[in-house]
């Protein structure tokens, strides 16, 4: 049987304006008047991150839910993701709208890609409950014909 391929894309790994190997730019920088200009690119971050929890709390990478191959990429690292994303349509085949959508990156960070399919995007909630639900469906999908789950 094919394993499912997850893919948690995340915004950049680090600020690339302001920060350092020292630190980051953040809300107690008096230049900035307590704002935190990059507030949302790391709760995006920590969100990613609680999501990739969940799904390795629900599909352990040992036993029977052993079949779940989860990636977190940094989007910068666009050789191994064009790569990756062709691979992962060409197996899975999600249809042909949703393939050229996946391969030319037609999606905004972050973003989370089952079996060659976009299924969260900026803009939509990082839902575990939805994530899981399409992980659970591309594990029914590939059963053998007569395998109950």
């Amino acid at each position: 049987m094919t394993r499912v391929s997850v893919l948690l894309i995340r915004e950049n790994a680090e600020q690339l304006t302001g920060g350092g190997c020292c630190g980051t730019l953040d809300a107690d920088d008096p230049m900035l008047g307590g704002r935190d200009p990059f507030h949302h690119a790391r709760q995006d971050r920590r969100d990613l991150g609680l999501l990739h929890r969940a799904i390795r709390k629900l599909y352990p990478p040992d036993g029977d839910r052993g079949q779940v191959a989860v990636q977190i990429v940094d989007p910068r690292n666009q050789l191994y993701l064009i790569a990756k994303l062709a691979a992962d349509v060409i197996r899975y085949r999600p249809g042909l709208g949703a393939g050229l959508c996946t391969i030319c990156q037609m999606f905004s960070l972050p973003a989370v890609v089952v079996n060659g399919r976009v299924i969260s995007r900026r803009g939509e909630t990082l839902d575990p409950d939805a994530v899981c639900h399409a992980i659970g469906q591309a594990l029914h999908d590939r059963r053998p014909a007569g395998d109950t789950p």
